[in-house]
């Protein structure tokens, strides 16, 4: 099992790397270097781009502080905020999203050390909440244009898959939002007492408890994550500016969720590559060429990736406890 998951990120890691090798290929050098020239003339847009990242990733961390201090674990924002970036960190650069929200779950079981069940489930649901949320409004920009995603084929399959999500999310919901779950379901309730596993996850249950019984506890985290695609969805059109791509940010706005929802499955390190055959598969009907499409989604990566490495000097310089 070590011996697999030691290859397991270089190999994903060669596969994202292959994909965005491919693409880039099959556009061509001279298409990629005509889709870069405009970048020059707008330093401004590229400065826009990277400062909106900057605050979705902000309202990200605000986001999980909420629900720390909803949850009783309360902390300073401070460190709230070093644990969000650390998190970054290790999104980018190691072991993808999984491993940047389990450095963010260390990060809260080390302060909440009475808590670790608690504090491990505080970054599944802040990662929950704002999947959630994305698919949500995607599927509620795409209802509106649901006859022009159907019409093409490179966004009929895309549009299938996020059907299935919204299922999966309802069901999800409607087990979530159950009173009771272990009394309801004979082998959870045994289950809870045997072992470390059933205990721990009976605590992470009832630790949702708090949101399951006031509802309103739900509005700030899912405001929250509003905001937090709002800001990215304007960061990506600022780039789209800077490489003078003609799409209108009603349409932008309408396929950014799809592609930030598909991207989340972990295929890859950073859904790279994955990312990438979206953006030009899913742009391609509203009129962005290939070559674009594949920079607009490099940039957007690069843009979260730099600050990323504010993540990481936030870990290198942590405190030594």
């Amino acid at each position: 099992m070590a011996g697999r998951a030691r290859w397991s990120l270089p190999l994903r890691l060669s596969i994202g790397l292959a994909l965005i090798a491919f693409l880039a290929h099959s556009i061509g050098g001279d298409g990629l270097r005509a889709a870069l020239a405009p970048i020059r003339a707008h330093p401004a847009w590229i400065a826009a781009a990277l400062a909106l990242t900057f605050f979705a990733l902000l309202v990200g961390a605000i986001r999980w502080h909420v629900i720390l201090r909803v949850m009783g674990l309360p902390a300073s924002f401070g460190r709230t905020f070093r644990g969000f970036f650390i998190g970054q960190f290790f999104n980018a650069f190691l072991f993808g999203a999984c491993g940047g929200d389990l450095a963010r779950a260390i990060f809260a079981a080390h302060d909440h050390p009475e808590k670790r069940a608690e504090a491990v489930t505080s970054v599944i649901l802040d990662r929950a909440i704002g999947l959630i949320i994305t698919l949500l409004f995607g599927c509620g920009l795409l209802l509106p244009r649901i006859r022009a995603f159907a019409g093409h084929g490179e966004t009929r399959f895309p549009l299938v898959l996020m059907a299935l999500f919204l299922l999966a999310t309802l069901a999800f919901l409607a087990l979530f939002f159950t009173l009771n779950l272990f009394e309801r379901i004979p082998w959870l309730e045994r289950w809870q007492r045997h072992g470390r596993t059933g205990p721990l996850f009976r605590r992470a249950y009832d630790a949702l408890y708090l949101f399951r019984q006031n509802t309103r506890r739900l509005l700030v985290p899912a405001l929250l994550s509003m905001a937090n695609l709002l800001l990215l969805a304007a960061a990506t059109a600022a780039l789209a500016r800077a490489l003078d791509t003609p799409i209108a940010f009603p349409d932008l706005l309408a396929v950014f969720p799809v592609i930030t929802v598909l991207a989340a499955i972990p295929l890859t390190p950073g859904s790279l590559g994955v990312r990438e055959g979206l953006y030009i598969q899913l742009l391609h009907p509203w009129g962005v060429a290939p070559g674009p499409a594949l920079l607009l989604s490099l940039l957007g990566y690069l843009a979260a990736t730099l600050w990323s490495l504010f993540g990481g000097l936030l870990f290198l310089f942590r405190p030594r406890s």
